[in-house]
């Protein structure tokens, strides 16, 4: 018996098949990982590159195209990274020394050493700032040459608008944030700072300055407590005028565990081990929501957190004890008036 088949219907299969050998357009790009250590993002924003930790490596992905493009073999095993105009500064495991390699290639150009075991890393004018687990701020030149400077810090964040570093001194019964303006390798401390309510913070994660440069946000797993010692689940922002006043939260829920900001625009970004979510940048109000790339009990800290492929891509990677799973999910930016 002859079947008849209409245009139209015709017309709609064609389309899902082509459709389906078209790929993932508007799916979430994902890469099973060894366990991760930490990122980069190029200045362009389409490269991002991760640090192996345990296998010594570099992996370089295309953000753009949603792909792996090569992996780089190190001596050493790599920690926390930043990207510092044609070079990355990369942290070594349990050291304090920062390796300055070729971005493109990942060569190792030099080394220097610091006290103790780095902690985080900000590049401000090709200088990168390295904190580390006695508090003390190093600066790192493209040289390998490494300063001791007068800032102390468990976390530090660097304003994108400016000269400007941020310190969090974590491990006190206070939660302490200072602003130091940066000339080259030498950090000033400014007269106002920070100071939480008694232990208000509790199990600080991490310090991140908003796009505009006006606030700061300091991520902490237990939340935050108000005068009453009210308990709050969600990322406080305070003033970087007055380094006091608190200008609004970003709700997550149980438990805060990441924080960042959008490079270009008024857009911020804060989750859980589980979940997390966009957030206009003055009213605070959620905009997308986003699961976690592997659901973590508690305030595990993302590994990799950072919005990619030129600000339109979130890229967001945790752990879970030898293994790591990034994914790239596509962000809702903000409509243009």
């Amino acid at each position: 018996m002859s079947m008849k088949y209409k245009p139209g219907v015709v017309w709609l299969a064609l389309a899902a098949v082509l459709a389906l050998a078209g790929g993932s357009r508007g799916e979430d790009v994902k890469f099973e990982l060894p366990a991760m250590g930490g990122a980069a993002v190029s200045p362009d924003g389409v490269t991002l590159v991760v640090s192996l930790t345990a296998k010594a490596e570099l992996v370089y992905v295309d953000t753009v195209a949603g792909k792996e493009t090569r992996r780089v073999s190190l001596d050493f095993q790599p920690t926390v990274l930043a990207w510092g105009d044609k070079v990355l500064f990369a942290g070594q495991k349990g050291s304090g020394v920062i390796h300055v390699l070729d971005a493109d290639t990942g060569k190792e150009l030099a080394s220097g050493k610091a006290e103790s075991p780095t902690k985080n890393l900000v590049v401000v004018k090709g200088v990168c700032f390295a904190s580390s687990t006695n508090r003390q701020v190093s600066a790192i030149d493209a040289k390998g040459t490494v300063t001791k400077t007068d800032a102390q810090g468990t976390f530090i964040a660097a304003d994108p608008k400016g000269d400007l570093v941020y310190t969090c001194v974590d491990g006190k019964a206070t939660t302490d944030v200072y602003k130091y303006v940066v000339k080259n390798t030498k950090l000033t401390k400014e007269k106002d700072f920070f100071r939480s309510l008694r232990a208000s913070l509790i199990n600080v994660q991490g310090l991140q300055v908003t796009g505009d440069g006006k606030a700061f946000g300091v991520v902490a797993g237990g939340g935050w407590a108000d005068q009453e010692k009210k308990r709050h689940y969600g990322v406080p922002l305070y003033s970087t005028e007055d380094m006091k006043s608190q200008l609004g939260e970003l709700e997550t829920g149980a438990y805060p565990s990441g924080f960042i900001a959008h490079p270009g625009e008024p857009l911020l970004f804060a989750c859980t081990g589980k979940e997390g979510a966009t957030f206009k940048a003055k009213a605070y109000t959620s905009v997308q929501k986003f699961a976690a790339p592997r659901e973590q009990p508690g305030a595990a800290p993302p590994v990799v957190l950072a919005f990619v492929a030129k600000g339109k891509k979130l890229a967001w990677g945790n752990n879970s004890r030898d293994s790591g799973v990034l994914k790239l999910y596509d962000v809702n930016l903000p409509k243009k008036d």
